[in-house]
């Protein structure tokens, strides 16, 4: 996915500020560098984090994020339910 993607992407998490610590210390950290491969908490778990950590990963201070709320997949999986 990192070479589909390329440079400058955004990755968000419900633990994006812990990940972004184990993804970097893996073997893909280089990679992950070279990218500038940026993660984040979703804006919905993002004000379960304290305040500090809010203004490092939420979306809404993270230039480039736009509108993004990093939970687009949970809008698609919430429309699937009625199918079920």
């Amino acid at each position: 996915l990192l070479t589909v993607y390329g440079k400058n992407g955004g990755i968000a998490y419900d633990i994006g500020c812990a990940f972004a610590k184990t993804a970097g210390a893996s073997s893909l950290g280089q990679r992950i560098n070279n990218l500038s491969l940026s993660f984040m908490v979703g804006a919905f778990h993002g004000h379960a984090h304290n305040c500090f950590c809010q203004l490092d990963w939420h979306p809404m201070y993270i230039d480039g994020t736009g509108n993004m709320d990093g939970e687009g997949y949970k809008h698609v999986f919430s429309a699937l339910n009625k199918l079920a």
